[in-house]
């Protein structure tokens, strides 16, 4: 009986070792009021096939294995940077320059205005008088949110016009992936935020969302031997429940005696200790960075066609520099947070500034290299794909074409088109065209 009883709990316990697993899996993005904006179509989105794979074939310039493993160990030493820089290296002006918006007509979604009684709490709940009482390195432990106020709640111009409400909420500074290294300044007054700093950004992220580290635990995390998913929108799950949607372009340490990918978790004290996560999919994760050619490209600049344009990270998506930002990521090439900062980042620039229509795309033509180039206007960002029928063919998440009476025709998602997008609409607003206000080619 002794020996039955033995054997039984000793099942038990299999079993609950086999159920506390930490799990990575593919998952799917929780649909949301952003998959229901409206969408149109252009000529473009029509007779451009939307897929990426058919312009592969344009890549002439390859990265060498060198020049690959350069432009990583400049990513790792950008991604782990905040860690190692002592205190958020911001002024006070850079750290409230949101405060502005309180003196600003502003609106919820629902087009109700804010009052602003609703920006003196979250001015003083940003508590920035202690800033720097805390100077501590911490973790994501989950996909988040970097907010400009301590708060979840929205900022939007008037819903009423083209171009503002849903999605543009002006309190959404840039999502953050999990594992990401940030420095924590201090709590909010009542203590659900901290104000952080990535190495690509800075805002309010909730508290229970990050977890502080000690010099151990980066230790064993900065291990030098770094995986990153190259599949959208996974599931990591415990025994609990799912803990997080993971994006593309997200990193795991890779143990090296396991070789299990590695995460953060919190204790009950507020710190991150090591967990291993177990893989049973495959091409979902892939040490980094993975080799640029034409099988990788494709399978990983497919997956973000069509994805809701996403403000800032809004809603789990991307809006133009995070699907830039996320494609070049795999392939071990580090880009900055917006489009302005992104079109300063490549090894060349070149200015296509003042040249007219035809100029421009002979320029692009023959200089832009297909899936190493970025085309830059201010305020949008593009990954150049090559061409088609002798047009420059892009790859961009858009939110629309603007019109002569000032309003916008919606693509509102990840969209292949010409640099002409929109250009059979007879009352399109020609000067607004792209091609008539690209001002740069950034080539890696």
């Amino acid at each position: 009986m002794k020996r039955i009883i033995t054997i039984f709990f000793l099942l038990i316990t299999f079993n609950f070792l086999l159920l506390a697993e930490t799990v990575l899996s593919i998952g799917e993005r929780p649909k949301t009021q952003i998959d229901y904006m409206d969408k149109n179509d252009i000529k473009d989105t029509t007779h451009i096939k939307q897929d990426t794979t058919p312009f592969t074939k344009f890549i002439t310039s390859t990265m060498s294995n060198e020049e690959q493993l350069e432009y990583d160990r400049e990513y790792n030493e950008k991604f782990f940077s905040p860690w190692f820089q002592g205190s958020i290296n911001l002024s006070i002006g850079q750290r409230t320059w949101q405060f502005k918006y309180a003196k600003e007509r502003t609106y919820r979604s629902d087009g109700e205005l804010i009052p602003k009684t609703w920006y003196n709490y979250v001015i003083s709940n940003s508590n920035f008088k202690n800033s720097d009482s805390l100077n501590i390195p911490a973790i994501t432990i989950r996909h988040t949110d970097l907010r400009l106020f301590p708060s979840s709640r929205g900022i939007y111009y008037d819903p009423t016009r083209a171009g503002e409400g849903f999605p543009f909420d002006y309190n959404q500074n840039s999502s953050v992936h999990i594992n990401t290294p940030i420095i924590i300044s201090h709590y909010s007054k009542d203590k659900l935020w901290v104000y952080a700093q990535t190495a690509f950004a800075s805002g309010w992220i909730k508290t229970e969302d990050i977890a502080f580290v000690n010099s151990s635990f980066q230790e064993q995390f900065k291990n030098g031997n770094y995986a990153i998913t190259v599949r959208d929108n996974l599931k990591l799950s415990d025994e609990n429940g799912e803990i997080s949607l993971v994006k593309m372009g997200s990193i795991f340490p890779i143990d090296p005696k396991t070789k299990k990918y590695l995460i953060a978790k919190k204790d009950e004290k507020g710190f991150a200790r090591i967990e291993k996560v177990t893989v049973n999919d495959i091409d979902i994760i892939s040490p980094k960075p993975i080799k640029f050619n034409q099988f990788n490209l494709a399978y990983i600049s497919k997956q973000l066609v069509g994805e809701p344009y996403g403000w800032g990270g809004k809603e789990k998506c991307r809006d133009c520099s995070a699907l830039t930002r996320d494609f070049f990521a795999p392939f071990g090439v580090y880009l900055p947070r917006n489009s302005r900062q992104q079109a300063k980042n490549g090894a060349e620039f070149i200015s296509i500034s003042g040249l007219d229509e035809k100029s421009k795309k002979e320029t692009i033509l023959s200089y832009a290299k297909p899936f190493r180039s970025l085309l830059f206007v201010p305020g949008h960002i593009m990954l150049y794909l090559g061409q088609k029928n002798g047009e420059p063919i892009i790859l961009h998440n858009y939110w629309g074409v603007r019109l002569n009476d000032g309003s916008k025709k919606v693509m509102g998602r990840a969209i292949i088109t010409t640099t002409k997008p929109g250009a059979e609409l007879k009352d399109i607003r020609k000067r607004s065209m792209l091609i008539n206000t690209l001002t740069g080619i950034v080539n890696f």
